[in-house]
């Protein structure tokens, strides 16, 4: 089986450090960012898609009730986001998480429509089947994370993992050497996510961890 490790939220402090041990296990992942556009976010954009991992957008604001308040308003940030993606790398991105996931207490009247729109323009999303838990201002250990992930990707053989690329986030880059050691122990290899990779989506149910 493949696995997709992906990360939220960033680009930040942590992101370098992402992207170490990502090219120390030769391991290519995905990045769902929140950009903006300082240089500083420009130079991490850069350094993700040099080392060759997948760039999608999750948001440039990350306010649900402003995101999700109807279909133009989604359309407005998805649009500021990709188009920093574009200035910063040159990636014409066809990849995005919805913030929250793609099922969400915000986005009960306007999911639909917005899916349906942003699949009529040639984009695809990504929820998750395995997750870090890590979201919470207080992080999981390294090692709860760990476990938490490879104790149910063994029952699968096409694992989307969410993980955070978020400044408190420091366990979340001090558990992949074991994460990835342990996913490799259990058959699975790495690829980044494309809009050809087998979609997840929550189809409705409740989303746990969300992002």
């Amino acid at each position: 089986g493949t696995v997709y490790l992906t990360f939220d939220d960033g680009p930040s402090d942590n992101t370098y450090s992402i992207l170490s041990y990502l090219e120390q296990y030769n391991v290519k992942a995905t990045f769902f960012v929140v950009p903006n556009r300082s240089e500083g976010c420009y130079a991490k954009l850069k350094a993700i898609a040099a080392a060759g991992h997948s760039i999608g957008v999750h948001s440039a604001s990350h306010v649900y009730k402003d995101i999700y308040s109807s279909v133009d308003a989604y359309l407005d940030d998805f649009h500021e986001a990709w188009d920093i993606i574009y200035d910063a790398t040159g990636i014409k991105t066809e990849i995005f998480r919805f913030p929250g996931g793609s099922v969400n207490d915000f986005n009960t009247e306007t999911r639909d429509e917005i899916i349906q729109e942003m699949t009529r323009r040639g984009f695809r999303y990504y929820d998750w089947n395995l997750s870090a838990e890590d979201a919470a201002k207080k992080s999981p250990s390294a090692s709860t994370i760990v476990e938490g992930i490879t104790s149910y990707s063994a029952q699968k053989k096409h694992g989307v993992v969410l993980m955070h690329d978020s400044a408190h986030c420091k366990t979340t880059v001090e558990a992949l050497p074991a994460l990835i050691d342990t996913l490799r122990e259990q058959g699975f290899d790495f690829a980044p996510l494309d809009r050809t990779v087998r979609q997840v989506s929550f189809h409705y149910r409740s989303a746990s961890n969300q992002s």
